[in-house]
């Protein structure tokens, strides 16, 4: 019986081993898939962190570009408004001595006074009126002026005031009570025309660029 029952024991004891490889292998399998499964998720983590951080680096690095750029663009564009200013207001003072020529060619000029008064007269209220114009002219144009104004408004009363204003050239005329005046000097035509002529400037001086004759009030 003693073999028999030593038998049994060694059986037992084989069954039990048999049993806890198994379970070892069991529980070694288990052990790898939960590794496994935990290194791939922890891959992915760290791959969509790292797809995270280089799309967040990109985005940084092209905001970065994007104003780095603009503000090159903005830097060049006030340097080109700075150039058309300087061109305009070159042009401009060209235009002023052009004035002061023209005002030099007596006859020439002389006519053109008469329509600066005829101009000014037809837009006055009814009534007496009075001219001004600078020192230059007013010393020519006390023995001319008679006939400038019998010429340029023979229905008006137009005489010269005694006093000669500032100015490069033309004619200011207003009414008797000064309540309402046309500017006709060079400077006062040339302040209502400053926003067409600059933008005329402009387009004759960049042609190309269409939004030349937009920018005509100095650098921005």
């Amino acid at each position: 019986m003693k073999p028999s029952g030593d038998n049994q024991l060694a059986a037992l004891e084989k069954a039990i081993m048999t049993r806890a490889e198994e379970l070892a292998g069991e529980f070694n399998e288990k052990a790898r898939r939960q590794r496994d499964s935990i290194l791939r998720e922890a891959a992915e983590r760290l791959h969509i962190i790292e797809e995270r951080e280089v799309l967040i680096a990109k985005a940084e690095a092209e905001r970065h570009f994007r104003r780095v750029t603009q503000a090159r663009e903005l830097k060049l564009q006030g340097r080109l408004d700075q150039l058309r200013w300087e061109m305009v207001q070159t042009v401009q003072a060209r235009l002023a001595e052009r004035m002061q020529a023209f005002a030099g060619d007596r006859p020439a000029y002389r006519a053109w006074l008469v329509e600066m008064v005829r101009e000014a007269a037809a837009a006055l209220p009814p009534g007496d009126l009075t001219a001004e114009v600078n020192a230059g002219d007013h010393r020519w144009l006390q023995a001319e002026w008679s006939a400038i104004a019998a010429e340029a408004a023979p229905d008006r009363q137009v005489r010269l005031a005694d006093t000669p204003i500032w100015g490069t050239g033309g004619v200011r005329v207003k009414t008797a009570d000064n309540r309402a005046q046309v500017d006709n000097r060079f400077e006062g035509r040339l302040r209502r025309l400053e926003a067409d002529i600059q933008r005329v400037i402009l387009q004759q001086l960049f042609p190309a660029d269409p939004s030349a004759g937009a920018r005509s009030g100095g650098p921005q």
